[in-house]
């Protein structure tokens, strides 16, 4: 292979990975309304102060009926080898149906994109367009593991874009702790053998998720997500900087957002599959790899 061959695969690689730590934290699932229930840890005073606080962080969610940045970054560092960075755009819409859709790209040295991946409903695309290749399948975690090489859970998903890890429903078996202003929430995680610590920073009468940590039955951290630099956009209190870190893969990703754009007018058409579908690009549908390890 040719020189220019190694850095265009390279580049490729970057772009792939790049798009799939986005997905990982922004790709789309079906929310339920939660119900937050009392704690016997707590009084009955801090028990409706943290009731109020979780409702307030669902109203983020619920006051946001579309999302878009124009200026954002992605700095992905692997072991010790030097951090890359690539620049991205991002396009959220929830649907009267209650359907979401998602849209990033990943763009060259000249603003020219690179890189389009598509979440609308239950289907998901990665177009690279200098290689020509577009990856089609059914949106669901095996699918984006197989497609991007890392770990990606599509029920993490808007918790993260929302700073909000409670939005997959999960709030039936919290343990609630009050520390120096802060709650400490814990709870079962997606794995059997996992356990989740959600801090909730107090600040001003206004809830901050600052920290999502992961471990194992062996009190390993498994990853960690931090969230920070909060600002009110349009009356809505959200984070800029979102660093997840997986030390067992010595993986650290940091996205910052430095323009972001709410409840702007997005047109369906900006998630749509069919543009990238033609005679142009080399298709390859992907078959869900916990039925098949074979493409479609």
């Amino acid at each position: 292979m040719s020189t220019s061959s190694k850095e265009r695969t390279a580049v490729m690689v970057l772009q792939m990975k790049s798009i799939g730590y986005i997905v990982f934290l922004l790709a789309l699932t079906l929310l339920t309304q939660y119900e937050v229930p009392a704690s016997k840890a707590l009084s009955p005073e801090l028990s409706a102060e943290f009731t109020t606080h979780m409702q307030t962080l669902r109203e983020r969610y619920d006051l946001t009926g579309t999302l878009k940045t124009t200026k954002m970054k992605v700095r992905i560092q692997e072991g010790d080898s030097k951090a890359d960075e690539l620049r991205e755009m991002l396009w959220y819409k929830r649907l009267n149906d209650g359907s979401e859709l998602l849209r990033i790209q990943a763009l060259g040295g000249f603003n020219d994109t690179k890189g389009v991946a598509i979440a609308n409903r239950k289907k998901f695309l990665l177009a690279l367009l200098d290689e020509q290749e577009v990856f089609l399948g059914k949106l669901s975690d095996s699918i984006l593991h197989k497609i991007f090489g890392i770990d990606l859970r599509i029920t993490d998903v808007l918790s993260a874009i929302f700073a909000n890890p409670f939005l997959d429903g999960r709030t039936k078996e919290l343990s609630v702790t009050p520390s120096r202003g802060n709650f400490i929430v814990s709870r079962p995680g997606l794995d059997a053998k996992h356990t989740e610590n959600i801090t909730i920073q107090v600040k001003n009468n206004e809830p901050r998720v600052t920290e999502w940590v992961v471990k194992d039955s062996k009190d390993t951290v498994k990853q960690r997500a931090v969230f920070s630099d909060y600002r009110e956009v349009d009356g809505i209190l959200r984070p800029n900087i979102v660093k997840i870190e997986r030390p067992l893969e010595q993986t650290s990703v940091v996205i910052i957002i430095s323009e972001v754009h709410l409840n702007v007018e997005i047109d369906d058409s900006q998630f749509d599959l069919e543009p990238f579908l033609n005679d142009d690009m080399k298709i390859t549908h992907i078959s869900d790899p916990q039925n098949s390890d074979t493409p479609e």
